[in-house]
């Protein structure tokens, strides 16, 4: 698993590359908090795709936007042009996209249908709504991790740290989380709306994915999507929330690498 990086209209954002020589590729997207690390478990238990993880503008290892018209939809847009530019011409690509990445992953595959070849969506709808002025909440600096880690839990009432836990880091002035708590606040905004259209555009190979206790993607949208686009693949997680690969890692795999057979056995 190797480090690089990449410039997208003079920003420098990072990617991990687990180096398979293979003309399928399957880049994987986080969403909103996180980074590309938290994909290392699947990316270790996938053979046979050489498979490309980067860190959101604002996240892990990537730069963050001097200004917060940079978390528009267009820029992340953008830096998935940059990214695959970056990696080269290949013959097939999958998009998987979490969350805010999910949105992406569809307008991509709608803007450029002939170049993705098939498409994963992990518990994101094509209706957004949502609101973080909660990421402005976070002790930063805190004097310790475990001060930290109680600052998540109060300001989002449950046990969230460990999915934050890839981005804190010890910082001069005490511990501090890698993303940019303003542009996290700024690509919500930015992203919710409605994207029904742009949803319907897709004609590549689809696998919708939905924790059973998301309370991100209902119930009454998930069934919409499937309507919407009747021939798209479709399964629903009973153990997850919104977090699918994080919080059911071998089901998850087991739905990927399924769908994945498709073009690549």
């Amino acid at each position: 698993m190797e480090q690089h990086f990449f410039n997208s209209n003079g920003l420098q954002l990072a990617y991990l590359d687990n180096g398979v020589e293979s003309d399928y590729v399957l880049v994987l997207m986080h969403g909103l908090f996180a980074r590309a690390t938290l994909y290392k478990p699947f990316m270790e238990r996938t053979k046979g795709w050489r498979i490309i993880a980067p860190d959101l503008r604002g996240h892990g290892r990537s730069g963050h936007s001097a200004e917060l018209t940079g978390y528009d939809r267009d820029s992340y847009l953008q830096d998935l042009e940059a990214l695959l530019e970056e990696i080269g011409e290949t013959k097939y690509i999958v998009l998987l996209g979490h969350s805010l990445s999910g949105v992406t992953a569809y307008q991509f595959a709608a803007k450029y249908p002939d170049r993705i070849t098939g498409l994963i969506i992990e518990d994101m709808g094509h209706k957004v709504s949502g609101e973080l002025t909660y990421a402005l909440k976070f002790q930063q600096p805190a004097d310790t991790l475990a001060a930290l880690s109680h600052s998540i839990e109060q300001v989002q009432n449950e046990n969230h740290f460990l999915y934050y836990a890839e981005s804190a880091y010890e910082a001069k002035d005490g511990w501090r989380l890698c993303f940019d708590s303003k542009g996290i606040k700024a690509s919500q905004d930015y992203l919710n709306g409605d994207y029904t259209d742009t949803y319907q555009k897709v004609t590549c190979p689809t696998l919708l994915m939905r924790g059973v206790h998301s309370p991100i993607l209902s119930e009454e949208v998930w069934e919409e999507m499937k309507q919407l686009r009747p021939k798209v693949e479709a399964e629903q997680f009973d153990k997850c929330g919104h977090s699918i690969h994080f919080e059911d890692l071998n089901s998850f795999s087991r739905s990927v690498h399924q769908f994945l057979k498709k073009w690549k056995t």
